[in-house]
């Protein structure tokens, strides 16, 4: 299993990387419009028939469309997301308590409507920005380079809260909602990844470091966040994993799960940053 899941593991890696910077633009928006719609099936196919979980999914195009050709409303639907993962927030902090309400289709796409739009609309917003998103930072990179460092605080964060929480972990972090995540797997995750983050671009940052240590900080936290929120919805439906599209991992909900998060609220904090 666990073998499987590091093969798995840097096989997306690889392939993702390779995609940011080698596709053209449109391609590269078209290819996160994918991954979002399959994300999207995934968390409603945990809840709705095969049938309507189709009929939903060409829907949501509809909302990735105004996304698209609209996109001065993509701040709206970040802070849609950003709100939506703080209301979520408390119904992870109140289950299994609140179990029946989560159990309201309404709640369901809502939630899932509302994270996915965000995650679409934070990537392409950055895409199109003209002005390099990490230069409040003095820090002269691609906006295709600032989304590799954003993914990499959600990986790291996922990595080492796993190892983490195999080698010392002993208390529960989240027991009702996700059983396997450890307080001391998440405090080595929490510590380590600002300092490795910081460590690969500290020569790169001309200003503002203590605010850049926050971003990264934050960000790391709303990598926690989202994972424990798809974990809820997991216990809510009471399955272990969104489906088996990848081998050792489950379904590609189960692997970007934290990064559906991470981005949104990244970008949300940078913006109040600048």
């Amino acid at each position: 299993m666990l073998k499987n899941r590091l093969i798995s593991a840097l096989i997306l890696s690889i392939g993702i990387v390779s995609l940011i910077f080698a596709l053209p633009t449109d391609y590269l928006i078209y290819f996160i419009l994918f991954l979002s719609c399959v994300s999207l099936a995934e968390f409603l196919g945990m809840r709705f028939s095969i049938i309507s979980t189709i009929l939903l999914v060409c829907f949501s195009l509809t909302l990735f469309s105004l996304s698209y050709f609209f996109p001065g409303l993509n701040k709206a639907f970040i802070s849609l997301g950003v709100m939506t993962y703080i209301g979520l927030f408390f119904l992870i902090i109140s289950f299994p308590v609140n179990k029946p309400f989560i159990q309201r289709n309404l709640i369901w796409l809502i939630a899932g409507f509302a994270i996915h739009l965000s995650f679409f609309a934070s990537l392409y917003f950055l895409l199109l920005q003209e002005e390099k998103l990490l230069m409040y930072f003095g820090m002269d990179f691609t906006n295709r380079t600032a989304i590799l460092i954003i993914v990499s605080i959600s990986a790291l964060m996922d990595t080492l809260a796993y190892f983490g929480g195999r080698k010392f972990g002993k208390m529960k972090l989240l027991q009702n909602v996700s059983p396997n995540k450890t307080v001391e797997g998440v405090l080595i995750a929490i510590t380590l990844t600002p300092i490795i983050i910081l460590l690969t671009t500290s020569s790169f940052i001309e200003k503002n470091f203590f605010q850049f240590f926050i971003l990264i900080l934050i960000s790391a936290f709303a990598s926690v966040l989202g994972d424990a929120v798809i974990s809820l919805f997991k216990r809510v439906a009471e399955v272990k994993d969104t489906s088996n599209l990848i081998p050792g991992h489950g379904g590609l909900l189960d692997r970007i799960d934290s990064h559906l998060a991470t981005i949104p609220i990244f970008i949300t904090t940078l913006l109040i940053f600048s």
